[in-house]
């Protein structure tokens, strides 16, 4: 018997960073497009090259546990998001799914929504101005060129 439309389960990404956009955009999903039955994942985006960067402790030369710790506190920095957004999800009685994603933040939400076949992406905004996403970029608008599925942006002051 063929799949169709209205049997198909919805696979729907919210990214999550911990930040209170992040947290707005969980909520926001909830209440006006998350119905039971779909399968809800939860993407969070660790790049451990920003901790590379010049005048880094971890550049220094010669200095691999410098690396090896600063990774280490990133990885547990993320497993808590990870571990404070599976339970808001259990209060709103939401199941989903918690994903880690390695690299820039854009990249890795268009990659896992392509790998995992998302039927739609929803993130939230910083609010950057101008000039300051023009020089500094942002994980939205990246997200928003780049998916090939509809994306929903939660901009909230």
């Amino acid at each position: 018997m063929a799949e169709t439309a209205e049997s198909k389960q919805r696979v729907c990404l919210v990214a999550i960073d911990g930040s209170k956009h992040a947290e707005t955009a969980v909520k926001w999903f909830k209440d006006n497009i998350y119905k039971e039955g779909d399968h809800v994942l939860l993407v969070h985006a660790i790049d451990h090259r920003h901790s590379m960067a010049y005048g880094s402790v971890a550049m220094m030369p010669g200095n691999p546990e410098a690396i090896a710790q600063q990774f280490r506190g990133e990885e547990k920095k993320a497993e808590h998001v990870m571990v404070q957004y599976k339970q808001k999800c259990i209060d709103m009685g939401m199941p989903a799914e918690i994903l880690k994603a390695y690299g820039e933040a854009g990249e890795a939400i268009v990659g896992v929504a392509h790998d995992k076949k998302a039927d739609l992406i929803v993130c939230g905004c910083r609010g950057l101005g101008t000039i300051r996403r023009t020089i500094m970029g942002s994980v939205s608008d990246y997200v928003v060129h780049h998916s090939d599925v509809p994306v929903f942006v939660c901009r909230h002051d």
